[in-house]
């Protein structure tokens, strides 16, 4: 008898402790979820209004209903039903970004080839170079009665700094398009390919899977600022035409102020800093509104 009791003691425990084990388990993967899901929506909540199209807008709404249907199951400590919400509404995520990653993309080449297009560029980075001919010809003294202008009437004063920026625009150019080329290789990416392609993705591989997708998206966003750079440099004799415009110092000038960057492209010189261009275009228009 004694022995049975000994037997049965160690299995009563063992059964006890299987029993609180697995929903601890349980919890824990849920927290994750928890954590990873709201730092995903955090990051993607500028990306769709700044970006927003009808379709973009309906999938987020669809997914933050699924996240605060998780969350009440998660608050409510029913780990099992969360846990299964948040693995459903990770899926949802991993396709939502898949789309909105490969938007980014083409908004960038859009962005940088429009940049090179409309700024010369490639033009004054080769032209304007101090190893080029045109920078010895301005190094001479210059006679207007003898000597022949070694510059077109397209060369205006303003534009001078060229022989002191060129390397800086090149170095834009090049980065550029790195960063969007690195953002393409990670879109593309054999990992990302072989881990959708399976029936059944484990949530770890679902989180690595969205990690990588926000990856391709900075990177658009580093190649969007080398482009913005590129205008910047181009108009930087505007400086001062900003500064009287909305009564603001140069420390101020921030990329809604930035008048140096075309009006088309400051939703993408915002989303860049990860701010919502609607706010800022209402914060600009107060500014105009006070300096009247």
């Amino acid at each position: 008898m004694m022995i049975r009791k000994k037997v049965l003691i160690p299995l009563a425990i063992l059964i006890l402790v299987s029993e609180t084990a697995f929903p601890v388990s349980v919890g824990v993967r849920s927290s994750k979820d928890y954590i990873f899901t709201t730092k995903v929506l955090r990051e993607i909540k500028p990306m769709v209004e700044n970006f927003k199209t009808d379709e973009s807008y309906k999938e987020y709404q669809s997914i933050q209903a699924g996240f605060e249907d998780a969350v009440k199951d998660y608050y409510g400590t029913d780990y099992d039903s969360s846990y299964i919400k948040f693995y459903n509404l990770k899926l949802q995520m991993m396709k939502f970004l898949d789309g909105l990653s490969k938007s980014y993309i083409e908004r960038t080449r859009f962005l940088l080839d429009n940049a090179l297009k409309d700024t010369n560029a490639i033009k004054i980075f080769v032209e304007y170079n101090k190893h080029s001919a045109t920078v010895r010809y301005f190094r001479k003294p210059f006679n207007p009665l003898i000597d022949v202008m070694p510059y077109n009437e397209e060369f205006k004063a303003s534009d001078f700094h060229f022989f002191y920026d060129a390397p800086k625009i090149e170095d834009y150019i090049r980065s550029g398009y790195h960063y969007h080329g690195q953002a393409k290789l990670v879109y593309n990416g054999r990992d990302i390919e072989f881990i959708r392609s399976r029936k059944k993705i484990k949530t770890e591989n679902i989180d690595y899977v969205i990690e990588r997708y926000l990856v391709v998206i900075d990177l658009c966003r580093q190649s969007k600022q080398c482009a913005l750079e590129i205008y910047k440099n181009k108009n930087d004799y505007n400086t001062g035409a900003i500064l009287e415009k909305y009564n603001i110092r140069k420390s101020q000038i921030t990329p809604i102020f930035d008048d140096r960057i075309p009006e088309d492209y400051k939703v993408d010189a915002v989303d860049n800093i990860k701010l919502f261009y609607s706010i800022e275009q209402g914060r600009r228009q107060k500014a105009l509104e006070k300096n009247k």
